[in-house]
C-alpha cells in the first residue's frame, strides 16, 4: 500500500465518468451536534483544491447502475457523508440529510486517454470544500479489464482509515449490487456515527483550560510558539506558493524484513511502531550529529469500538521528543523511541484547535511522521489485485515536511511531501535512504539474529 498523488497511479485510456452525491435541497434537516475545534480551525485554513482519497481497479464487468446503488449504499451507512455545515453568525451550524434522501447522479466525459483522464478527475476532486456539500466525489474510468474507481473527499468528513476502509467495503457492495441485493440491506452496517463521535469530542476539548495538563505539555513541546521543522529541510529561499510541493513515493523494507523487526520489537516489549521510529531517530542522528528527534504524530481517536469500521475524521495530534543523547545500543534506543511516544500519547485526544487557542498561538505542524500498520484493515490481502492506493492531493510549497510510513502485507512504503526546493528534496530523500540502511544494519547485528523466526 502506496500513499500517493493521482498523477503516479497507471489509469487507462477509456470511458470516463464522473459521480456527484445529490439530494433534494428541502431534504436537508438542521442538527444541533457540534462541531470539533478541528473541524472549524479546518473551515477556516482550508486550502482551495485539497484533498484526500483512494483508487483500485475493480476486476469485474462495469455496471453502471450497480455501481450507483454500490455509493449510494456507502454514503448511506455513513453519517459524516450526510451532513454538512453552515455558517450561523460566528459559528457553524450543522446540517443532515437522510439515508434515503441521497443519490448518486453520473455525468458521462467521453473517451478519454489516461493522461486526459488524470486531469479531468484531479480537477474534479479539486471542487470540494469544506463547507459546501457533497464533501466526496467519484470518478470511474472503464478500460477492456475491469475498471477503475476513485473518490476525492475533503478533510473534514475523512482520515486516512477512512480511505483504507473504502476498498474492501465498496467492493462488497457493488458485488451485492451486480448479485440483486436490496438497497435497504446494503445500507444497513451497525457501525458508530462521526457526528456522534465530533459532539462527544467537543465536549471533551471544552473542560480544559490553560491549567490542563495537556496544555502544559504543548506549552513546553512548542518552543517560543513553533512546532519543530525537520533539520536541514526547510528551503533557503521560499518558493513561490504557487507551486507545488516536492511528492515521492517508495518501498523501504521488504515483507521478511518488517516481520523480523517486529520479532525484534517484541522481544524487547513493544511493537513495531517504536523500532520504526527508533531506525529513524538513528538516520537522522547520522544525517546531522542531532541527539533529538521531535515531530508530531497523527494518532487515531477510535476508542470505541463501534467507530472501528466507520468513515469520519477520527485523529488528534501526539508531539513526540526522543532524547538519544548516549545511546549507541539498539534496543535502547527503541525503548527511548517508545517513552517519546508515550509521553504524548495523552494529547492526542484533546483538539490541538483548542490548545492552540488556549495558548493564543497560530502555528502548524512543520514535521509530521504517520505509521500505519493496515495489515488488519479488511479486504487487504486483495489490495494487490486491486491496485488499490491511497491518494492526496497536491499542495502548494510550504517548508513542511510530511512522511507517511504504511506497513503493510507487501512490506513498509514511505511516501513524502516537502517544500519545493533541492535542499528539502535532498534531506527528504537522504533521511530515507538512511531509514533504509539503519534498518537492514539493525536487522543484521548480532542481537537482531538471535531474535526467534
Amino acid at each position: 500500500m502506496e500513499y500517493t498523488e493521482l498523477a503516479d497511479y497507471p489509469l487507462p485510456d477509456g470511458a470516463v465518468t464522473t459521480w456527484s452525491p445529490v439530494c433534494a435541497p428541502e431534504s436537508w434537516t438542521d442538527d444541533d451536534r457540534r462541531l470539533t475545534h478541528d473541524h472549524e480551525a479546518h473551515l477556516a485554513s482550508a486550502a482551495d483544491g485539497s484533498w484526500i482519497g483512494s483508487v483500485l481497479r475493480i476486476p469485474l464487468r462495469h455496471d453502471a447502475g450497480a455501481l450507483r446503488r454500490a455509493l449510494r449504499a456507502w454514503i448511506a451507512r455513513h453519517e459524516a457523508l450526510r451532513t454538512t455545515v453552515s455558517r450561523d453568525g460566528e459559528s457553524w451550524r450543522r446540517h443532515l440529510v437522510a439515508e434515503d434522501a441521497v443519490d448518486v447522479d453520473p455525468q458521462p466525459r467521453g473517451e478519454l486517454t489516461g493522461s486526459a483522464a488524470h486531469d479531468l478527475i484531479a480537477d474534479f476532486f479539486a471542487g470540494v470544500t469544506p463547507d459546501r456539500w457533497p464533501h466526496c466525489r467519484f470518478a470511474t474510468v472503464v478500460g477492456d479489464d475491469g475498471f477503475v474507481l476513485a473518490f476525492g473527499a475533503d478533510h473534514s468528513v475523512m482520515d486516512a482509515y477512512s480511505q483504507l476502509l473504502f476498498f474492501g467495503e465498496i467492493v462488497e457492495l457493488y458485488e451485492r449490487a451486480l448479485a440483486g441485493d436490496r438497497d435497504g440491506e446494503m445500507a444497513a452496517l451497525d457501525v458508530g456515527s462521526h457526528v456522534d463521535h465530533s459532539a462527544a469530542a467537543r465536549s471533551l476539548s471544552e473542560v480544559v483550560d490553560a491549567e490542563h495538563p495537556v496544555v502544559a505539555h504543548w506549552r513546553e513541546f512548542l518552543h517560543d510558539g513553533e512546532f519543530p521543522a525537520m533539520e536541514g529541510a526547510s528551503p533557503q529561499v521560499p518558493a513561490a506558493s504557487e507551486l507545488p510541493q516536492h511528492s515521492l513515493s517508495r518501498w523501504a523494507v521488504r515483507p521478511a524484513d518488517a516481520d523480523r523487526m517486529e520479532r525484534l520489537c517484541s522481544n524487547l516489549g513493544t511493537g513495531p511502531q517504536s523500532g520504526v521510529f527508533a531506525a529513524i531517530a538513528l538516520a537522522m542522528r547520522e544525517r546531522t550529529g542531532s541527539e533529538r528527534l521531535r515531530f508530531v504524530l497523527p494518532m487515531h481517536t477510535r476508542s470505541d469500538r463501534r467507530h472501528a469500521g466507520a468513515v469520519g475524521w477520527y485523529v488528534g495530534l501526539c508531539p513526540v521528543d526522543v532524547d538519544l543523547g548516549g545511546v549507541t545500543d539498539f534496543g535502547e534506543v527503541v525503548a527511548r523511541t517508545r517513552a517519546g511516544i508515550s509521553g504524548g500519547r495523552g494529547c492526542v485526544k484533546t483538539s490541538f484547535a483548542r490548545v492552540a487557542d488556549i495558548l493564543e498561538l497560530d502555528a502548524e505542524p512543520r514535521f509530521v511522521m504517520s505509521y500505519v500498520d493496515v495489515r488488519k484493515v479488511p479486504g487487504s490481502e486483495r489490495w494487490p489485485e486491486w491496485n488499490a492506493r491511497a491518494l492526496r492531493s497536491p499542495e502548494p510549497s510550504r517548508d513542511e515536511v510530511y512522511l507517511w510510513l504504511v506497513h503493510s502485507d507487501e512490506g513498509i512504503s514511505v511516501s513524502a511531501r516537502c517544500g519545493r526546493s533541492e535542499r528539502s528534496l535532498l534531506a527528504v530523500e537522504s533521511l530515507i535512504t538512511g531509514f533504509e540502511k539503519t534498518f537492514t544494519e539493525v536487522l543484521g547485528a548480532p542481537e537482531a539474529l538471535e531474535v526467534g523466526a
